[in-house]
């Protein structure tokens, strides 16, 4: 199920195009990191010609204080060359102070554009718009740049820039590295699941973004659906309102919600697809989408799967030592279906769920229609069976679906007649590549999963850059389609992988998948050569069980989920509470400060560890990660 422009979830990024803007980032000392100056050539006596200091006029940022004691001689502050178009408006500001007033300072926009503005001894913003055609010596770059010629001192803090011709409020978020629920649509209304059976209410996701408190009202047609709870939103609220479906009947439905002011008028409204299914007698076990948290509810239980990839023809104490290691579920692969209704009785006894394997092999010389019918021959032979909780069409399909005349978007109907001989469980796509803006090859619209297999550890020097950034761009994609993630990490080191994983780095791994969105974990493949990599599993299961708890209690959502180098961070809220989950997805020990103020909207006094590594202190209103390689911490902030 999808709404008409296949967006379930509104989600922003920060204004801000200029990274460490808010100059904690200095690797070496008095020098912030994404920011420099080429006069140090000029000028004899370099000696504190520049430092950071506090006292920001801006809470949680730093000041740069600039240094030229030689009047007459150019002094040029410019920010890194970021990947950025010329051609457009873009607006610099810059809060500025210096020793006396009426000071002199340029500012730059690129090479083409600049202004001067007189700086007095008292901090204040400046700004400066402009439309530069030659942002750099470099096609496609883009600096901003700060100037004077005269002798004295200059401190500046909170410098942004943004597209557009208004300067707004200031953000230490730069705008490639955070997720935030945005503020600029008046009113949303999301349906929490793909689909429902037999459930006298539906839950709808709500976010009031006016100036003024909404009741929300909710219809089919011309027929209201009344409310098992309070309509009100206040501005700037958001939850769950539930409304009463057992009226409606069997099928599709496209409900409108409106946004009614206390003078009884519409102020906003949104539409939503319902879906509502019709019993059967011989599905035993209904997996929806949870759209909003994107995890599996499992008869009525949210779960995040820690699924263990088998071979084929699996030995029965297999499965005994993958559930006494705290798995919830296998994908066996390779299974000969006529006789895995057996295999699956004995995956239930051990109370495990199973994927559903359909094709792991190519099949070779058949048509797409051919193997779409196939598929859904073997899913209505097995789809009675309960430990069952979703399907896997096909595997890597970009590296042999083109052979035999088949088509990319023949895919499609793979799918489709998946989910017509199983509509009570979500199908599945697995791909090798994920591709902005689409997901794997045949695309999102062809899985209700974003699905990816990734073994680097041992082929790369930091196999975690590649992981983080296919985990961080396929949710970037599946977050705004209510699409869960499933990401398969590497257990095994042979064949063509170089090395096993070692323990650290696949807890590491874990964290990380759960940290940027995954919901799903697939562990290929059973059994790992190391002892200790094994005997560390429980332990990592656990702790997942742990955050399950966390990210699918009945009211958890996600407010923020960004990154600071190799320092991956999410933060949520459930029971009224924050909740900030932290990964050092890195070989290298990290200190980065994580901006709650910008993040859930108030300062934060303290952090209370509630799963993992005590990695996470509170200063002066700001939170620091500092972590160890390769730690990860659930905190619960004061």
């Amino acid at each position: 199920m999808s709404v008409k422009d296949d967006r379930v979830q509104c989600w922003s990024q920060p204004r801000n195009l200029l990274r460490n803007s808010h100059f904690w980032s200095s690797t070496n000392g008095e020098v912030p990191d994404w920011w420099g100056t080429g006069i140090v050539e000029r000028i004899r006596n370099w000696d504190r010609c520049i430092s950071l200091e506090d006292d920001s006029p801006v809470p949680n940022t730093r000041v740069l204080r600039l240094f030229n004691p030689q009047n007459g001689t150019w002094f040029s502050l410019q920010s890194y060359a970021h990947l950025l178009p010329s051609g457009r408006t873009y607006t610099f500001s810059v809060y500025m102070r210096a020793d006396r007033n009426d000071f002199p300072v340029t500012l730059n926009l690129g090479y083409d554009q600049s202004a001067t503005v007189k700086v007095s001894t008292q901090w204040q913003r400046f700004t400066f718009t402009a439309k530069p055609q030659r942002g750099h010596w470099a096609r496609g770059k883009f600096i901003v740049s700060i100037s004077f010629i005269q002798s004295g001192n200059l401190w500046l803090a909170a410098p942004q820039l943004e597209e557009g011709e208004v300067a707004t409020e200031y953000t230490p978020l730069y705008r490639d590295d955070v997720f935030l629920k945005p503020c600029d649509h008046p009113f949303h209304a999301t349906i929490q699941f793909n689909a429902y059976l037999h459930e006298p209410i539906m839950r709808v996701w709500c976010e009031n973004n006016l100036s003024e408190p909404v009741k929300v009202r909710c219809r089919l047609g011309e027929m209201e659906l009344l409310s098992e709870g309070d309509t009100l939103l206040f501005p700037s609220e958001r939850r769950f309102i539930p409304f009463r479906i057992d009226r409606l009947p069997v099928g599709t439905h496209e409900i409108i919600f409106e946004a009614i002011s206390e003078e009884g008028s519409i102020v906003a409204s949104a539409s939503d697809l319902l879906v509502k299914l019709p019993p059967s007698e011989d599905v035993s076990t209904f997996v929806q989408i949870d759209r909003i948290r994107r995890h599996l509810v499992i008869n009525g239980e949210p779960a995040i799967i820690f699924a263990q990839g088998i071979h084929a023809n699996p030995e029965p104490w297999w499965l005994d030592d993958i559930a006494a290691h705290g798995f919830n579920a296998v994908v066996p692969a390779n299974s000969l279906w006529q006789q895995t209704s057996s295999f699956l009785d004995e995956v239930q006894k051990r109370n495990l769920w199973a994927i559903g394997v359909i094709a792991w092999s190519h099949p070779e010389g058949r048509t797409a229609l051919e193997i779409a019918n196939e598929t859904a021959r073997k899913i209505a032979s097995l789809r009675v069976h309960p430990a069952i909780i979703a399907w896997y069409l096909l595997d890597e399909p970009e590296i042999w679906w083109r052979q035999s005349g088949r088509k990319e978007e023949d895919l499609r109907v793979v799918y489709q007649a998946a989910k017509q001989a199983d509509p009570y469980r979500p199908a599945q796509l697995n791909w090798l590549y994920w591709i902005d803006g689409k997901g794997g090859y045949g695309s999102l619209q062809a899985s209700d999963f974003g699905s990816l297999d990734c073994y680097p550890f041992g082929e790369v020097e930091n196999p975690f850059s590649k992981l983080a950034d296919l985990l961080w761009r396929m949710n970037r994609d599946c977050r705004p389609l209510g699409k869960p993630v499933a990401f398969w990490q590497q257990m095994y080191g042979y064949d063509d992988a170089v090395r096993e994983p070692t323990p650290e780095e696949a807890r590491a791994h874990t964290w990380l998948t759960i940290v940027t969105g995954g919901r799903l974990i697939y562990w290929f493949i059973y059994k790992p050569m190391g002892r200790k990599f094994w005997e560390t599993i429980p332990h990592i299961a656990s702790e997942v069980r742990q955050l399950q708890s966390l990210l699918t209690a009945d009211d958890a959502y996600e407010l923020a989920t960004g990154r600071e180098g190799n320092v991956h961070y999410t933060c949520w809220r459930a029971a009224g509470k924050e909740i900030l989950l932290v990964v050092n997805a890195g070989y290298t020990p990290a200190s980065v400060p994580i901006f709650a103020r910008w993040l859930i909207g108030r300062e934060v006094r303290g952090a209370k560890l509630l799963v993992g590594d005590e990695v996470v202190s509170v200063h002066s209103g700001l939170v620091w990660a500092q972590m160890p390689p390769l730690t990860a911490g659930a905190f619960q902030l004061l």
